[in-house]
């Protein structure tokens, strides 16, 4: 699994790599499409329909949601409730927690998916 080293306003360092916003989908490391991203919703601060079908791939226990550096991504109540009628649990914080709860996870051998969203 990736290990996510820190993060800053804008971006995260995963394994020593320095990226955006992304995805870790198993051992998958993927940027988000901010440009459909903007297209669809004129934010990056929501999820595409596109990247939950990613969370899920993977069969994932957990998935985690980092909002931002300060929680401004918003997380749809009908996301989570979809996942709970899946049995997936998923945890909502703000980036720099998220990235330590999905390094905790992961090491306690837990399949873990992550969106991290890196700015407000």
């Amino acid at each position: 699994m990736p290990f996510i080293n820190s993060t800053q306003f804008g971006n995260v360092v995963i394994d020593d790599k320095k990226y955006n916003q992304v995805l870790i989908i198993g051992d998958s490391v993927m940027e988000r499409d901010y440009n459909k991203l903007k297209e669809l919703f004129n934010t990056s601060h929501k999820i595409g329909d596109w990247e939950v079908e990613e969370l899920l791939k993977e069969n994932p226990e957990i998935i985690v949601i980092g909002t931002g550096q300060n929680g401004a991504m918003e997380v749809d109540k009908e996301f989570i409730n979809s996942m709970k009628q899946k049995n997936i649990e998923v945890i909502t914080a703000e980036t720099p927690k998220a990235i330590e709860i999905y390094n905790q996870k992961t090491k306690q051998g837990k399949r873990v998916n992550i969106l991290i969203h890196t700015t407000c």
